[in-house]
């Protein structure tokens, strides 16, 4: 019996070492530089501060409406205040906004107005104004529309007094009816929706003195002052296309050109350890047909090209073998019988291979320190096996690795091997706390997959060792390791 365990455990040695080996390779030592992963992701736009495209013909059109209050200021002044002048005035508008700033309007205002005579007279004033938006950019919504719209205009036009007559000094009576005259003000706006602004305006018109049927044509001197508030509402598609901030694109092609680059040299590298592992495992297969045991793992080391075909290679007997043991184990024997070792008394008197091998294993015959020190139970059997993990997770970096896990489990239940479970994590990265919960984490998990596979708790010893650094690269310190112990 103790001579399968043996054959066993340093079978497990070479086998398991080779897995943990390969898995280490696989999931650190061939891994690609660090990946980014926002790098991978679809970026978000982001867009250029106060930059928008200019609005089509079909966007951002408006029309107004105002009713207020207006003053006609006349050269000469005349009796009175500027509060006996007050006459009731409307304003219509339509215009469109070009950009967020930027914008023109055509505009109507009229009524009555009260001349230096306190005389009404009728008037209509139509002017184009050019409208710059101060707060364009302050408070914008999703659609490049700001909140608060301070908005001040300049403007020319033509206006109209109805009731104007000729002066008995001989004006021109058509000169004098509709003359030049400039526009100006300040408006103001707030969003009440996408599509409706509640307004107020504070404006202003300079025209030639004789307006009001007293000064000269030829100088400007009327003016009139309004107040008014309304409502305004845009007409067809709303709002501004932001520009595109081209950069972040920039930089997440160039690091993807670059990561490109990376995992093409990576490949190559892999297609060269393939190639490697499959001389390897060709060396596997022939260790096992010749200890008899391709059968056994013929599911694990497939070889289609050599199914059905007769072995290759003689299998072991261990009759010699163990005989070059006893010799070497014994090379200071004196050569008398009476001094003769028990094992070479025992093949000389015909015992058998089996129970020869069992007193190769007892203390008294076995030379071997680390064998004698794994049957006591104070080393493990065979090479520890290594899980790895990604990092800040308990999630293995490849599923493949829980292959090692059924190997474990199948040699748990044919041998009386306990099992002892050391989770890790990488010191470089997080805190003591951090690093203490994911071992304990990580080796928790890989107890539980043990317990899947029909493994009792009781025989499973979870030790957690918190953050490490006995490893490079620092990837390889997130594991937790498998070691197998009678």
């Amino acid at each position: 019996m103790k001579k399968r365990i043996l054959l066993m455990s340093t079978f497990c040695l070479a086998l398991f070492g080779g897995a943990s080996g390969q898995t280490l390779q696989d999931s650190v030592a061939e891994a690609p530089a660090e990946v980014k992963e926002v790098m991978l992701q679809e970026l978000k736009p982001t867009y250029l501060k106060n930059i928008s495209e200019a609005a089509n013909w079909g966007r951002n059109w408006f029309i107004e409406l105002k009713g207020g209050a207006s003053a006609f200021l006349g050269s000469p002044l005349g009796c009175g205040d500027v509060f006996d002048r007050i006459t009731p005035a409307l304003q219509v508008g339509i215009g469109k906004w070009f950009t967020p700033a930027v914008g023109g309007r055509i505009a109507f205002q009229g009524m009555t107005f009260k001349n230096a005579e306190f005389q009404s007279m009728k008037y209509q004033f139509v002017h184009a104004d050019f409208m710059y938006n101060l707060t364009a950019f302050i408070r914008q919504n999703d659609q490049g529309l700001s909140r608060w719209d301070v908005i001040p205009y300049v403007g020319v036009g033509m206006v109209h007094n109805s009731d104007w007559t000729s002066p008995s000094v001989g004006s021109s009576r058509t000169s004098g009816s509709h003359p030049f005259a400039f526009s100006y003000g300040i408006e103001t706006r707030y969003r009440l929706t996408d599509r409706m602004h509640l307004i107020a305006e504070l404006a202003g018109m300079t025209t030639a003195k004789n307006f009001d049927c007293i000064g000269l044509s030829s100088r400007f001197g009327d003016n009139m002052v309004s107040l008014s508030a309304g409502l305004s509402f845009s007409l067809g598609k709303v709002g501004y296309r932001r520009v595109v901030d081209a950069n972040p694109y920039i930089v997440q092609n160039e690091w993807l050109i670059d990561y490109a680059n990376r995992l093409q040299v990576r490949n190559r590298t892999l297609s060269s350890q393939h190639k490697e592992d499959e001389r390897i495992k060709a060396e596997y297969r022939k260790i096992l047909e010749i200890e008899g045991l391709l059968d056994l793992y013929r599911d694990k080391i497939p070889d289609d090209k050599k199914t059905g075909v007769r072995p290759l290679y003689p299998r072991n007997d261990y009759s010699g073998l163990n005989s070059l043991r006893a010799r070497m184990n014994n090379r200071g024997w004196d050569g008398r019988p009476e001094t003769m070792p028990r094992a070479l008394q025992k093949r000389d008197e015909g015992v058998s291979d089996d129970e020869a091998g069992e007193s190769f294993n007892g203390s008294d015959m076995w030379s071997d320190a680390y064998i004698t020190a794994m049957m006591r139970g104070e080393k493990p059997v065979g090479a520890p096996i290594f899980f790895f993990f990604n990092i800040g997770t308990d999630e293995l970096t490849d599923e493949s690795q829980e292959l090692n896990l059924d190997e474990i489990a199948r040699v748990v239940k044919e041998s009386p091997v306990n099992v002892k479970v050391v989770g890790a994590a990488d010191a470089a990265t997080g805190n003591q706390q951090i690093n203490n919960s994911l071992s304990m984490r990580r080796a928790d998990y890989v107890k539980r997959l043990l317990m899947e596979r029909g493994i009792e708790s009781s025989r499973i010893t979870a030790v957690y060792e918190g953050g490490i650094n006995d490893f490079s690269p620092v990837q390889a310190n997130r594991n937790t390791c498998v070691i197998l112990s009678f």
